[in-house]
């Protein structure tokens, strides 16, 4: 278990899988992480088998300190561990814990546990255009943007650009 100021990032269990499922079928919060289709239960099943048990996945479910509320998920994705670097992911289900720190406090565990323990080099993230709160908790976790990839995504209908953001392991972190 990690504990930050506002949250803390403990195992992604079992008992999760379902409120977090309801998460991701909801339209407004699909639109933001790029989801086409609702997940079906046998489907979202198979997904938190293999990124559970892959060594390319860490992933944490992300608590509220104040009252030990489950309100999402932070995950490293496809850790490279030759390159030493992984993509973040993050989605912040609870619309109480929206707007209030804790998607950047998750992200700042996420980043000191890669650029720790780890010890890898590179994080990175793609957050589409249309999610200004999810680029901005990114932002203040220490992450820069590092391009825009335009058009990128076919969004109910339109092209959305993709903000590239990233952030390299300095050698305060490196100490740690």
């Amino acid at each position: 278990m990690y504990v930050g100021e506002r949250v803390k990032l403990r195992a992604f269990e079992p008992e999760d899988v379902e409120p977090y499922r309801a998460w991701i079928n909801d339209p407004e919060i699909a639109r933001l992480v790029d989801r086409a289709t609702p997940v079906t239960p046998e489907e979202h099943r198979a997904w938190y088998q293999a990124l559970t048990s892959s060594a390319d996945n860490l992933v944490f479910a992300v608590e509220r300190l104040k009252d030990g509320a489950f309100i999402g998920l932070v995950w490293l994705h496809g850790i490279h561990w030759r390159h030493r670097r992984a993509e973040v992911r993050i989605v912040l289900g609870d619309r109480t814990a929206w707007g209030g720190g804790h998607g950047t406090d998750a992200l700042a565990l996420i980043r000191g546990i890669a650029f720790g323990s780890m010890n890898l080099d590179k994080l990175w993230a793609d957050v589409l255009s249309t999610n200004p709160r999810g680029v901005a908790a990114f932002e203040h976790a220490g992450f820069v943007r590092e391009g825009l990839l335009v058009g990128d995504r076919l969004v109910a209908g339109r092209r959305v650009d993709v903000v590239r953001l990233g952030a390299l392991r300095t050698a305060r972190e490196a100490r740690a």
